[in-house]
Formats: structure tokens, C-alpha cells, sequence
């Protein structure tokens, strides 16, 4: 999930656990511990595909996190006295607040390394939930202000934080549910079977998901509601290129994508570049995440370090047409 969620994951973990004790201080711990495997993204690694695959790696592991614990613990006694009178609870939280962190992000699409460094497949990406979603962001956000606010009664305030922290839950499990049925869905609907397939929901919301099928040239995409009757919208066929053109052998980093998208990728020659895009995140042909890795240099093609390509359409109008896209469908569904 973005930052700021996930602050306000810890933040809200930290408040169930230690605000009896810490008020508000215990949002603050919560939320800093929450958003410390993110610090990952400011490590360069040496080019756009490494930048990208190796985020969310032994940060976001729950093995190197447990590990961790204590020394994060330990950190925060010396830092903050008032936690000393904690005990068990300071470690607990840590542990929760760096493990719930790397939970929440396997249940996106990008994919979490989350038992790193157990080669045990591809990085897990469940996509039950879109990695910015208002409305489990809100319930975590409302749960943390009143624990914030509400300093008069703070037996009522944690409380309610609670609560909602376990609303948030029940959202999830109400993402994953969707997720199971779609795929069910899908798998016995003759657009997408007997092909590999990868379900998401789209932006922002759990109400309209995207499957997407590959076999070995082609890759096929549609939207449908979990929570209607209704069969899918949208349906539209693409031209997928499983290996990489004209001979040129891929470096490292390029295999490394192919291995992190989990087989759910393309190659492309452009005549002047060669390609390779992330069919999991973005619609066809607007992909987020598209590299070009060799060029054009007149009797072939030579490899340069990949650099990430740049939308043919900018990031506001793509949102804007996938929206009134999926207020389309929904309205199909009659949803």
C-alpha cells in the first residue's frame, strides 16, 4: 500500500496495543516502525528494473522483520522512557507494526518478497485490494484521530480505534473474498480458460475487478463484479511477445522481471527500442511499468541500462479514462 496508509496501519496497531498506556506517543511509535520498510525505496540499486524488483525485498521479508524486532524495540526503550514500562507489549507492537506492513503489501498486485531470502517463487501478490483504497485508508484514519482527539476519555478513544482497526480487517477479508470469486469466475468463463490468470481489483475501490489471462501469444483482459451476477465487460485481446526479439539476450535485470511479474509480461521491438512491460499494473496499452533495455544502432541492437518508459498519455487523463471505464461496466453489471 502507499506510505501514508501504511503509517496509519502502524499508527492504528500501536494505538490498540499502547495507547492505554502512551495516548497519542503510541501513534507516533506505531507509525514510524510502519513505514520503516519502506525506506527500502531510497536505496538506488543501478537501473529502473532493479530500483523497481528489489523493492519490497529483505525489507518487507517477516523472517528479517522478526529478527528485527528487538533491536527496533530495544531502540525505542532508550529513545522514549515511558515505553520501559511496557514489557512485552513494545516488542509485540514492533513486530506487529513491521509484519503488517509486509502482510498488507502481498495483498497488492506490485508483490512482496515476503519470506525473502527463500527462493520459493515469485514475489507474493495476492490483489485483494488496490494499493491505494479510501476507503480501508479512512477507517485507519478515523480510528487513529480519535485516539488523537478524544485525549479526555482514552479508554472510549482506544476503543473505538479498535473497532475500526477491525473493520479494516473485514474489508480485506471482504477483497480477498472477491478476489476468489472472480477467479472462480473466470476459470469457468471460455475467454479465459485454460490460461493462466492474474485478478485484481481496479483503482481505488474492491466493486470492479480486472482479469487478466496469458497463454503463450496472446494476453486477454475484461472486468466483472464479484458482488453481481453478471459476466464480464470489456473484453479486449492483445498481441503478447513471450520472448525477447531479434536474438539479443536479455541481461539480468531483464530476467529478473520476467521472474517478479511472475510470467505476466511482454517483450516488444518498437524498431528503435526493444521493450519489456509489466502486463499486471495498468491497462493495455498504458502499462505503469514498461522498460526499454537495448537500442537501435544501426546494424542491430545493443543493450543500454534499462530506463523506464514514459506514459504515451499522461497519469491524470489514464485515471480519468479508466474511471468513466469502469463506471461503464459497473453500470453493464448493475452494480
Amino acid at each position: 500500500m502507499d506510505s501514508l496508509t501504511q503509517f496509519l496501519l502502524g499508527a492504528s496497531v500501536s494505538g490498540a496495543i499502547l495507547g492505554p498506556r502512551l495516548g497519542g506517543r503510541a501513534l507516533l511509535i506505531g507509525g514510524l516502525v510502519g513505514t520503516l520498510p519502506d525506506l527500502d525505496s531510497f536505496i538506488p540499486m543501478g537501473n529502473a528494473i532493479d530500483d523497481m524488483t528489489h523493492h519490497r525485498g529483505p525489507s518487507h521479508s517477516v523472517l528479517v522483520q522478526t529478527a528485527l524486532a528487538p533491536v527496533v524495540a530495544v531502540a525505542i526503550r532508550r529513545l522514549v522512557p515511558d515505553t520501559r514500562a511496557c514489557g512485552w507489549l513494545l516488542l509485540l507492537t514492533v513486530w506487529l507494526c513491521l509484519t503488517t506492513h509486509a502482510v498488507l503489501d502481498s495483498l497488492t498486485t506490485y508483490g512482496t518478497q515476503i519470506l525473502w531470502p527463500l527462493e520459493i517463487g515469485p514475489p507474493v501478490a495476492f490483489s485483494s485490494v488496490f494499493i491505494i483504497d479510501p476507503v480501508y485508508s479512512l477507517l485507519l484514519l478515523t480510528g487513529v484521530l480519535t485516539i488523537f482527539f478524544w485525549r479526555t476519555n482514552r479508554v472510549r478513544a482506544v476503543r473505538v480505534n479498535r473497532t475500526l482497526l477491525a473493520a479494516s480487517v473485514v474489508y480485506l477479508c471482504l477483497g480477498a473474498t472477491g478476489h476468489l470469486v472472480v477467479k472462480a469466475r473466470a476459470e469457468s468463463d471460455p475467454a479465459f480458460q485454460d490460461r493462466r490468470l492474474f485478478i485484481q481489483p481496479t483503482p481505488f475501490n474492491i466493486l470492479l475487478w480486472q482479469v487478466i489471462a496469458l497463454d503463450d501469444n496472446s494476453c486477454i483482459s475484461g472486468l466483472t463484479s464479484p458482488w453481481t451476477s453478471c459476466g464480464f465487460t470489456g473484453v479486449s485481446t492483445h498481441t503478447r511477445l513471450p520472448d525477447p526479439p531479434d536474438g539479443l539476450v536479455p541481461s539480468p535485470s531483464v530476467r529478473r522481471l520476467e521472474w517478479f511479474t511472475g510470467g505476466f509480461y511482454s517483450y516488444e521491438n518498437t524498431g528503435a527500442r526493444l521493450r519489456i512491460a509489466d502486463l499486471r499494473i495498468g491497462y493495455a496499452p498504458n502499462f505503469v511499468f514498461v522498460f526499454d533495455y537495448a537500442q537501435q544502432n544501426g546494424s542491430g541492437f545493443e543493450e543500454i541500462d534499462p530506463v523506464q518508459v514514459e506514459a504515451e498519455s499522461p497519469r491524470p487523463q489514464q485515471v480519468k479514462d479508466l474511471l468513466a471505464k469502469a463506471a461503464t461496466s459497473l453500470n453493464d453489471c448493475g452494480t
